[in-house]
């Protein structure tokens, strides 16, 4: 009798056990979403350098940022048109929304140019 519960019980985990595997694998993560991965930072700041695919943005408490962007980065204009990389130069007073990753730099998902400044390169 007790080897039979026994064994009752062991096909019983033996069932369980892959079910309650799967379960828990599969638990819904607390990640967020995928837009909000590709802007997890922002910053407002005047371009002081501008070299091909990067930009070092300073910001008003004197803080430098180095914005990578590329093809696929939303330039705006301060009308609110579509804007190219040509737009922005040294000077140019920016806001920037994108991806900061562990080196530091931020990639740029969105640049918003905010005001005009001197210094066209």
């Amino acid at each position: 009798m007790v080897t039979r519960r026994v064994t009752i019980f062991a096909g019983f985990l033996l069932c369980a056990l892959p079910l309650s595997l799967t379960t828990f694998a599969s638990a819904p993560s607390a990640a967020p979403t995928s837009f909000a991965q590709d802007m997890n930072f922002t910053l407002e700041g005047k371009i002081t350098e501008k070299t091909a695919s990067k930009l070092t943005v300073s910001t008003g408490e004197n803080m430098i940022f180095h914005v990578i962007y590329n093809d696929k980065t939303e330039i705006k204009k301060k009308d609110g048109s579509a804007g190219t990389a040509q737009d922005l130069h040294t000077g140019l007073t920016i806001s920037v929304a994108g991806d900061l990753a562990e080196s530091g730099e931020i990639t740029a998902v969105k640049i918003a140019i905010e005001g005009e400044g001197s210094g066209k390169q």
